[in-house]
């Protein structure tokens, strides 16, 4: 039987790390909210809606934390047996994935308007999400990670689960990238910002692709152990935490527009009319007082040097 620290070592490891990238999810979310006010209802509720399912799955991310690393220690079969707060932060993980990925569906085609493109990645994804269901539904029916491995129908669709993932943030990724590139002559203003958000979008959908492809190796070189539930949790927080970033990346393009548009309006102003705009002099004679030196009487003259006040006729 495996040791202890190699079945759950790196899994425990891997909970402390999600919970750095929830607090960049935190962080990236009080970020949009300062610049909201812009975006449409159901924008706001997506954004409010992650946050909540992200906070959720942290939570029971904690009790799977507490029941690996303090219940079952020195307990080799407890450490084998499924907690069932194991499918619950599963299920919190996959309503968030779910939102955020249709939402990059919607921006596909938004851009692209290629109906076979999009219900192609429709397809793809539902058949990931039904895949995953189904290996939670299974880890509540086996009771043990042991019996979990001896079922060959959740090693296939788990793996199918993982190779869905890489397939599918390949081609939001891909198609993200292109329609913006392809876009970039009708954005000659904001063209640095969108090869910005190009660069972006590769490597956000590299990052997904990796953590797939590390679920997939960790899990089939390393049966045994827990590994591979480590990289499922950084795909999910990395999911989130993408959302959060083309979110805000939406801010600074509007951003980058509406001041490019100002100053190319001042700019655009035809030099004639700066240099047609009638002046008007207008000579004053101010009556102020002089002191007599031969005296001490106060005396008024109109001696005084003339102000020239400049002013603009309408």
């Amino acid at each position: 039987m495996p040791s202890i620290p190699y079945t759950v070592g790196g899994f425990v490891q891997g909970i402390a790390i999600a919970n750095i990238f929830y607090g960049i999810s935190i962080a990236q979310a009080y970020v949009y909210v300062q610049h909201w006010e812009h975006d449409p209802r159901w924008m706001k509720w997506l954004a409010t809606i992650i946050i909540l399912l992200e906070t959720g799955n942290t939570v029971f991310l904690q009790r799977q934390q507490f029941f690996y690393s303090i219940l079952s220690i020195g307990d080799p079969l407890l450490v084998a047996k499924i907690d069932w707060s194991m499918p619950v932060a599963l299920l919190f993980e996959v309503a968030s994935e779910i939102f955020v990925q249709t939402f990059y569906v919607h921006r596909m085609w938004m851009f692209s308007k290629n109906r076979i493109l999009t219900f192609g990645t429709i397809t793809l994804l539902i058949s990931r999400h039904g895949f995953f269901l189904y290996c939670i539904a299974d880890t509540i029916k086996l009771k043990t990670w042991t019996e979990t491995e001896l079922s060959k129908i959740f090693r296939s669709f788990f793996i199918s689960t993982a190779a869905l993932g890489i397939l599918t943030d390949a081609i939001i990724a891909t198609t993200m990238a292109y329609y913006l590139y392809r876009n970039q002559s009708q954005l000659k203003r904001t063209r640095g910002v969108v090869g910005w958000l190009i660069i972006y979008f590769v490597n956000t959908g590299a990052l997904l692709v990796g953590f797939s492809a590390c679920t997939i190796i960790s899990y089939l070189a390393a049966p045994d152990s827990l590994l591979f539930g480590a990289f499922i949790m950084f795909y999910a927080r990395a999911v989130a935490n993408s959302l959060f970033g083309a979110l805000n990346a939406r801010h600074l393009l509007r951003a980058k527009i509406d001041k490019s548009v100002a100053l190319s309006d001042f700019s655009n102003i035809p030099s004639r009319l700066l240099h047609s705009v009638p002046i008007h002099t207008r000579l004053e004679t101010a009556t102020v007082p002089k002191i007599s030196p031969e005296s001490s009487r106060v005396t008024f003259s109109s001696e005084a040097p003339a102000r020239v006040s400049v002013q603009t006729v309408p």
